[in-house]
This record gives C-alpha cells, sequence and structure tokens, in this order.
C-alpha cells in the first residue's frame, strides 16, 4: 500500500514513534483493532422491517415501469449524443 497523503504519513509516523513501532506495524495494529470493533455489514441487522424492504421493492417496481413507458425521444445512443466522431465532448 503507498499512502501519498501528507498528513496521514506525518500522523502514521507520530503514532509509530511514540509507540516504539514501524508505521507499518501501527497500520497494521490500528487496522486490526477496527476490524475487531466493528460488524461486517451482513451481519449487521437491516434498518428495514421485512414488510418495510417488500414496500419499498414495490415502490421502485412502480417507478421502473413509469420509466420504462416514457416515449423515447431521440433514438440515437448516448455516446452519439454527447461525443462527435472523434470522440470528443461535443
Amino acid at each position: 500500500m503507498v499512502i501519498h497523503d501528507e498528513e496521514t504519513l506525518r500522523m502514521a509516523q507520530e503514532l509509530a514513534d511514540r509507540k516504539g513501532l514501524a508505521a507499518p506495524d501501527v497500520l497494521k495494529e490500528l487496522l486490526r483493532a477496527e476490524l475487531e470493533r466493528t460488524v461486517p455489514a451482513e451481519s449487521r441487522p437491516s434498518r428495514f422491517t421485512p414488510e418495510e424492504r417488500e414496500a419499498i421493492a414495490a415502490r421502485i417496481a412502480a417507478i421502473q415501469a413509469r420509466v420504462e413507458a416514457l416515449p423515447v425521444l431521440d433514438p440515437r445512443h448516448p455516446d452519439d449524443m454527447l461525443y462527435d466522431e472523434d470522440g470528443l465532448p461535443k
């Protein structure tokens, strides 16, 4: 991993100096602690009940149906509308 942010590098080195460790070891220690502290997304309870998720999915499906029913105002491919024959923006 290459870190280009100067502040991050400075803080990592300062913490490494304070702990008497190398900067990569400090980063590994911090990442390990954060992984132990946080719960994987797939393990977290959902914000929505199954009924709420079903209602949301139904609303999304209704929006999709309305969008699909809209008329095609310009049959060209979006790239043809945005770019000229040389690939430059119009």
